[in-house]
């Protein structure tokens, strides 16, 4: 146990290197009480003070946004950056400014005039869900959704985006119960990744289940995001780096990408030419480098959120954010788990039936 321990605060350490901080998922944590205390519900309900206090904007400017830590937040901006669409530059993709009224593509959400993807925590202690920035990693009467990189606190199971509580089912059968970040016997450093396709109408991507890690080599989960790491899911790399597909590895922002696409320069390869939102994809391999984007028509294009391209997936398959699966029938992210849709990443259903076939909830 003090082995395991170690390794996980060890990879802790890596992604708080890479901008997020995981101690603030759990500042006064003692438990799975199901109070206000628990979790992320303490950080952002001590928000909005002018601290600094993730890779987004300093708190100062969502100011008395972030305080409401007990709902969703329909908008952090208090200053948006003027509209791209309205000079005619790009907007809406993961990375871009804001389009007008606000708005980001694929349940992207506005922060600081900038889109952050579905599924990104653009300050610690809240992630981007259904268009809304709001309070995860916490379990407040019931899961709350998991932070960027499947992070949960006090040791939580993310699975399908949410929360899971430690001795509680993960959601299905053959996922089995949470303990200590491990959904039965996979999901957690150094084990088996989660095998995510059940059935023949999705194709999700095997995931891991432990804060701050992704399917690495050897199908086993791995710390994800820093320099020589495998890529997070959504192709995220921390610190300006490029997501190599040749590799799934995070190629430091400098560093030579594979193919012999020259380097990596602010997550774009070809020496910052390709691979970037809206660039023209990598070839040798190398494809689409910028977190949360896939290669569509050539061109690096938003993934992962509802209704867009499928990001291609750390431990095989193809990757969508939380509440959506990969469809076969189109390659794009649909919402999954409701009766009649696709069964969701690990073959879990929301109403908590077991998926069946073809991989559909009943």
């Amino acid at each position: 146990m003090r082995a395991a321990l170690s390794v996980l605060a060890l990879a802790t350490g890596v992604l708080a290197g890479c901008g997020l901080d995981f101690d603030r998922y759990e500042p006064v944590d003692g438990g799975d009480d199901g109070t206000a205390t628990d979790a992320a519900a303490h950080d952002a309900s001590t928000d909005g003070a002018g601290n600094n206090d993730g890779p987004g904007p300093a708190d100062g400017s969502d100011g008395a946004a972030d305080a409401g830590a007990d709902g969703p937040l329909t908008d952090v901006t208090s200053h948006d950056a003027a509209d791209a669409s309205e000079a005619g530059g790009p907007c809406g993709e993961p990375g871009e400014a804001c389009c007008t009224g606000n708005a980001c593509k694929g349940g992207g959400c506005c922060s600081g005039g900038t889109c952050s993807a579905s599924g990104e925590s653009p300050t610690n202690g809240m992630v981007c869900a259904g268009g809304s920035l709001v309070p995860c990693g916490g379990f407040i009467g019931g899961g709350q959704p998991c932070c960027q990189n499947a992070t949960c606190g006090n040791k939580r199971c993310c699975v399908d985006g949410a929360c899971v509580s430690m001795g509680q089912s993960c959601g299905s059968a053959g996922l089995g119960m949470c303990l200590n970040g491990s959904c039965g016997t996979c999901g957690s450093d150094g084990q088996t990744c989660c095998s995510g396709t059940s059935g023949g109408a999705g194709q999700a991507s095997s995931f891991c289940t432990t804060s701050g890690e992704a399917c690495g080599a050897g199908d086993k989960c791995t710390a994800c995001g820093g320099a020589g790491q495998t890529c997070c899911d959504g192709d995220w790399c921390g610190a300006g780096a490029c997501c190599d597909q040749t590799s799934r590895t995070c190629v430091s922002s400098g560093s030579a990408c594979g193919g012999g696409q020259g380097t990596c320069t602010s997550g774009s390869c070809g020496n910052g030419t390709c691979g970037g939102m809206g660039q023209a994809c990598c070839p040798g391999g190398v494809g689409c480098t910028a977190p949360f984007s896939a290669c569509a028509a050539s061109v690096c294009t938003g993934c992962g959120g509802d209704g867009e391209p499928c990001c291609p997936g750390t431990g095989g398959g193809l990757w969508c954010s939380a509440g959506e699966v990969c469809s076969k029938a189109t390659n794009l992210c649909t919402a999954c788990g409701a009766s009649g849709a696709i069964c969701c990443a690990g073959g879990v259903c929301k109403s908590g039936m077991p998926c069946t076939g073809p991989g559909t909830c009943p």
